[in-house]
């Protein structure tokens, strides 16, 4: 036998073997779709064992996960009976949503490309200069909607050493003993907070707080420093600065928000450029023209 015919037979055989594993794969796909066991039924629509063995949370219990799937096939049935009804009442107008979809898909595209274009293209650099600027130009639509305040604070539980000396070296002004209590802090502290005094709202001071109080801005007003003991634990709290509701919020306090509202400028300035130089594109290219 030639090389020639060698090779046409196993050619031969290659396509009939893979004509009857083509064939197999068929009768074993029709063979599981026989198998499927059905759950419920809506009209020629069928809901199958294998749709919903995966949709249990974990977890439950087995009452809690019968409820489960019970309340999956009423609701898939509701869905179904819906479709079902608006496919047969109404109109095929009415049915009629290919410019719909369209649009949709068109806002979508739209929508993706500006992204990648303003990804690939916004500066997000804004200078301390800029946000100044703003804040000179804007402060009054920064009002204040809280009361807040920079402090600095410890908590430590009531069962830790040297309490007396702690105190004494968290209400001192000296470098020296502010350097103790922040050795301490370390050492025994649940929670503190001695350089950070950046603008907190009162209200978010309080959850970690057990302040007792019914007017904020008298609290404030009263109060440069407060011990607190509740709950096996010792709450030292010292007022450092503060500012009350309504008045102008401090540039430190809605730096953040200047931030972002200059990048959203620069933003809606990006696309509008892009918009235009497309426009300006196409007409120089003949792309476009109106008649």
């Amino acid at each position: 036998m030639s090389s020639k015919d060698r090779y046409k037979r196993i050619a031969l055989f290659g396509w009939v073997f893979l004509a009857y594993f083509i064939t197999g794969c068929n009768w074993l796909v029709n063979s599981n779709e026989e198998k499927k066991e059905p759950v419920a039924r809506v009209y020629d629509r069928y809901l199958y064992r294998e749709d919903i063995e995966d949709i249990v949370p974990p977890g439950l219990s087995g009452s809690d996960s019968l409820a489960f799937i019970q309340n999956y096939i009423s609701v898939w049935a509701k869905d179904q009976l819906m479709l079902y009804k608006a496919e047969y009442n109404l109109t095929e107008n009415q049915k009629d949503f290919d410019q719909q979809i369209t649009n949709y898909r068109n806002d979508l595209l739209k929508f993706a490309y500006q992204q990648e274009y303003v990804r690939q293209n916004l500066d997000t650099a804004i200078s301390d200069s800029e946000i100044e600027d703003y804040y000179e130009q804007h402060g009054d639509n920064f009002e204040l909607r809280e009361n807040i305040l920079k402090a600095r604070y410890l908590i430590v539980n009531t069962d830790a050493p040297k309490l007396d000396n702690a105190r004494n070296w968290f209400r001192s002004d000296k470098p020296e003993d502010f350097q103790k209590a922040k050795e301490y802090a370390l050492k025994y502290a649940s929670e503190f907070a001695l350089e950070d005094t950046s603008w907190v709202s009162f209200d978010k001071l309080a959850s970690r707080f057990p302040i007792e109080t019914y007017n904020q801005s008298e609290f404030l007003a009263n109060n440069k420093y407060v011990e607190i003991t509740k709950g096996g634990k010792l709450y030292l709290l010292k007022i450092v600065s503060y500012r009350i509701k309504e008045g102008n919020s401090p540039l430190a306090y809605v730096k953040e928000v200047i931030r972002n509202i200059l990048i959203n400028q620069r933003k809606l300035e990006l696309l509008a450029s892009l918009e235009k130089n497309l426009l300006e594109d196409a007409l120089e290219k003949e792309e476009f023209e109106t008649y």
